[in-house]
């Protein structure tokens, strides 16, 4: 067995044990981290991206790269990057124009068809690939589906957050760059629009304005979808919000306010990540508001404040430690990954590069991949590059078990097969 071989077997095995674990009660305190290594990114100079998610089911991390064109694709068992999906199929960085730029917004997920890969871009469209199960080949062509319908506003801006229902085949897809803002659903199974819903006010949805909508995603728990809005009612005033949405027919079930929830001043809510229950971290975009969010949709929704971390744009949660992590590019006294404890809310801060605002996280490793333009906050990235940040833990006692049945089994393995060769 080669090094390389009984180290993805060991991941597997691991996480498998792990994830199960952790869905039923997280026992692993929140680590404290420190920056562990750079990831290269092949290609020309990286400086414009977007956003990120991590596929716990094949170990891969990925990114979508403007610069570059494509969504790049990362191992968390070798850190290192694999592969370019879609490479030339986006609009690319539009000279910094990140209305029109792409690709944007991103979101993978496993359906009755197969693995699916889908990215918001520019002029208002996003693509679907079919992967392989092992999440790196694309299966014929990708899917392109306009937004631009009848009735949406003009100059065809991007798509920008994207995610998947699996209880109704659908995608709800997020012009943020319109004015107003305005959300799409889509029939995965055709590619068609079956609802397109401008954010104007009317029909019980509120009034974003411009550059209104931010993170979208489906909630497990609830079986719907969230939004996260910056501004409701009056565009630029008020903290902001968030939207909640029948998956299957696109209709508001509910409008969270946080000033009438009993925030006062500001946050101009952006990401978006559930995390143990129906529980979603917000990040609080505006620093003046100096904290970000939990909110609990049960009931009329309340929230709880995390105080210290501020100006984040992408939210990610690991469910083995039960952590939150912000990506937050405009913190007060510059930007940082914060790292946050989702029993105690107690906060980590760790420096990171000028605009770095995306972030993900591996289940299993707990490593957490930032992605950055040139910088000198990490060693050997001045072409661009992702920041690989690592937890220092011991393990509680309630989780040695799982570990030490991983090894068991990788023991096992390499007794039984032998050496192989590469």
């Amino acid at each position: 067995m080669t090094m390389k071989s009984g180290r993805d077997l060991f991941f597997r095995l691991a996480g498998a044990l792990a994830l199960a674990a952790s869905a039923a009660s997280p026992t692993v305190a929140a680590p404290t981290y420190s920056y562990q290594q750079t990831i290269t990114i092949p290609g020309g100079p990286f400086s414009g991206y977007d956003l990120s998610i991590f596929d716990a089911s094949t170990h891969l991390y990925y990114l979508t790269d403007r610069s570059n064109n494509g969504v790049d694709v990362f191992s968390a068992v070798t850190n290192a990057f694999v592969e370019r999906i879609g490479a030339g199929l986006f609009a690319g960085a539009q000279g910094g124009n990140n209305d029109i730029a792409g690709p944007n917004g991103i979101t993978i997920a496993d359906t009755a068809t197969g693995k699916i890969l889908i990215a918001g871009n520019g002029p208002s469209n996003l693509l679907t690939f079919t992967l392989t199960s092992g999440g790196l080949n694309v299966v014929g062509s990708p899917r392109t589906t306009s937004t631009a319908v009848s009735g949406t506003p003009v100059p065809q801006n991007r798509v920008d957050g994207v995610a998947y229902a699996p209880t109704t085949n659908k995608i709800l897809a997020a012009n943020n760059a319109s004015d107003p803002g305005f959300i799409t659903l889509i029939d995965n199974a055709t590619g068609a629009v079956t609802r397109s819903i401008l954010l104007n006010g009317t029909g019980g949805y509120p009034d974003v304005g411009g550059n209104g909508v931010e993170a979208t995603i489906f909630n497990t728990s609830r079986g719907t979808f969230f939004v996260a809005v910056p501004s409701l009612n009056a565009p630029g005033t008020g903290a902001g919000g968030a939207i909640e949405l029948d998956a299957a027919t696109g209709n508001v079930l509910h409008v969270y306010d946080f000033n009438a929830m009993g925030l006062a001043g500001v946050c101009s809510p952006t990401g978006l990540v559930q995390g143990a229950g129906a529980s979603m971290f917000i990040a609080c975009s505006d620093p003046a508001a100096g904290h970000s969010v939990v909110l609990d949709p049960t009931g009329a929704g309340s929230l709880t404040i995390v105080d210290g971390i501020s100006g984040g744009d992408q939210t990610a949660y690991n469910p083995t430690t039960n952590t939150y992590f912000e990506a937050a590019r405009f913190q007060d006294g510059g930007p940082v990954l914060g790292i946050i404890d989702a029993a105690t809310f107690a906060l980590q801060t760790l420096s990171i590069g000028a605009n770095d605002h995306s972030v993900a996280v591996d289940p299993l490793s707990g490593e957490v991949f930032v992605a950055t333009a040139a910088t000198t906050a990490f060693a050997n990235c001045s072409n661009g590059c992702i920041g690989v940040f690592a937890p220092r833990q011991v393990p509680e006692p309630e989780t040695c078990w799982l570990i030490a049945i991983a090894l068991a089994g990788y023991g096992l393995r390499s007794v039984g097969k032998g050496r192989r060769s590469a």
